[in-house]
């Protein structure tokens, strides 16, 4: 089987798992982040691929988590609004668990390439950056996914021996570097969206893309 055909099998795959996690629930809360990236990293271990391999893998596995929450939950949030004030909160529960979906998406993917033995940070930088692309493609907030890929960076490295400013600024510049293939405006507004304070760690992305716009 060909590397893009896995890809498209693990995308399919890890979609279906996490919705099944999301139709339980209703909704990506914080504690189903660690559902989201058990998920992942088991995906990831059963493949058993390694170093470069593992790293292309992990696009389509990131993808298939925002694919899935931004589908169901953003089904139910459309389907329970007829308000403007509704309209606004749906808008702001899907925004929330793409975000934890990216999140857990990171955690599961450092996990499973670290087993692996890949190359962490360059992990981290595709998975943030396939959380913002995927979230676009289905019309969901890229910034959510965004903050949510750097706040998993952080958790993870955290946890594990990884720098955890390295893995945050690696996260930071997949997302921006992402967004601005989108257009102009969005790497600005990822750019804002990422660099600062995140959790206690200053967060300094390793891309010029914006950086003039998002400082005046």
């Amino acid at each position: 089987m060909n590397e893009k055909k896995i890809n498209t099998n693990i995308t399919e795959r890890v979609t279906e798992e996490v919705a099944g996690t999301v139709r339980g629930t209703g909704e990506v809360t914080e504690a189903v982040v660690e559902a989201v990236a058990g998920i992942v990293q088991k995906t990831l271990a059963e493949i058993g691929k390694t170093t470069e391999s593992a790293i292309n893998l992990v696009v389509g596995a990131a993808q298939g988590s925002i694919r899935a929450v931004g589908n169901m939950v953003g089904i139910t949030a459309q389907t329970a609004a007829s308000s403007i004030s509704q309209t606004v909160k749906a808008a702001s529960d899907v925004a929330a668990s793409v975000g934890n979906a990216a999140k857990g998406a990171v955690i599961g993917i450092v996990r499973g390439t670290s087993e692996a033995g890949g190359e962490t940070l360059v992990a981290i930088s595709r998975t943030a950056a396939g959380a913002v692309r995927e979230a676009s493609a289905i019309g969901v907030d890229i910034t959510a996914a965004a903050v949510g890929a750097v706040e998993g960076a952080i958790k993870v490295a955290k946890d594990t021996t990884l720098n955890v400013e390295e893995a945050a600024s690696s996260a930071a510049t997949g997302a921006i570097d992402a967004a601005s293939n989108i257009s102009e405006s969005a790497g600005r507004r990822v750019r804002r969206a990422v660099e600062g304070t995140i959790q206690g760690v200053k967060v300094v992305a390793k891309t010029t893309v914006g950086i003039s716009e998002s400082k005046g």
